[in-house]
């Protein structure tokens, strides 16, 4: 099935009383028809969101997984289960947000759940904005793919705790 970020938003768009969105990118492709278009619509009745199976190291799918972030201001509760690139190249998403240290705040995020992850730029500079835009986040879990070696693991752990942080209790557990 092909898909747009756009009729994703569109879809949420007719459920405004809608609290829990699970949303599975198995027999997903993305194309990029929306991904540079600002989408300005928000949704604050979306407290927990689900993505399985996508491909976060395809710019295109990780660019409308940060606008879906970014829609849902009251999102507390988030997990996110990665899916195989199939060794394609990484392409870095074409809205990677800015993360503006000064406007603080913007997401109501508490808890989030990475599975299946391969400690990618991509992951990472996704972890990086949720760490500085969450001040309610209590805990991160992440939980690496089996053949992710302990080195890249140790790697990975030292820049995630390199990054600004807006919850001073943040608790981040790498498995």
């Amino acid at each position: 099935m092909i898909i747009t970020s756009r009729s994703i938003f569109e879809l949420v768009g007719f459920l405004p009383k809608l609290q829990e969105l699970d949303l599975d990118f198995t027999i997903c492709k993305f194309t990029d028809d929306g991904a540079k278009k600002a989408f300005t619509a928000t949704f604050p009745g979306l407290k927990s969101l689900k993505l399985y199976k996508i491909d976060l190291d395809n710019g295109i799918s990780l660019s409308c997984a940060y606008k879906m972030i970014m829609s849902f201001p009251n999102l507390q509760a988030l997990e996110i289960s990665t899916s195989d690139s199939d060794g394609k190249p990484t392409t870095h998403a074409v809205c990677t947000p800015k993360i503006d240290y000064n406007a603080l705040g913007l997401l109501q995020l508490q808890n989030v759940v990475l599975t299946y992850s391969t400690t990618s730029e991509n992951e990472i500079c996704l972890i990086k904005y949720l760490l500085a835009c969450s001040p309610a986040l209590k805990k991160i879990f992440i939980c690496t793919r089996l053949f992710i070696m302990p080195d890249d693991k140790y790697k990975f752990a030292r820049k995630l705790l390199k990054h600004h942080r807006a919850s001073p209790i943040v608790d981040i557990d790498l498995n």
